[in-house]
């Protein structure tokens, strides 16, 4: 599994392991079905609101399913967590829909 990082401004080298990390916990049970995880942090232009942080995941599964997920919230991690437990719940989805239709093992060893 690859994650890659992007971000408009620089990210603190803290933010990065954090990320990795949180990402690799995240999925560790489907890690075996994901290829690619990109994660994009931007900031939102002052509102009203206290949001300001935006955090975009998009994801590629080894039979090239794509999902997306992008949330808003106070900081990163609170964004990245977000984008986290709704990525887990539509990767397991996709699971069980390509085992439903013979498309995809689960015992693929990568």
């Amino acid at each position: 599994m690859d994650v890659i990082l992007d971000a408009k401004e620089g990210l603190e080298s803290e933010l990065k392991v954090f990320t990795e990390n949180r990402v690799k916990f995240s999925l560790k049970r489907l890690f075996w079905m994901v290829r690619k995880v990109k994660i994009q942090y931007s900031a939102v232009p002052s509102s009203k609101a206290t949001s300001n942080q935006h955090c975009v995941i998009s994801l590629e599964t080894f039979d090239h399913y794509q999902i997306e997920v992008s949330m808003t919230a106070r900081d990163r991690r609170m964004a990245l967590e977000m984008c986290l437990k709704k990525i887990y719940k539509l990767v397991q989805k996709a699971f069980h829909k390509s085992q439903k239709y013979g498309r995809f093992s689960k015992h693929v060893y990568v």
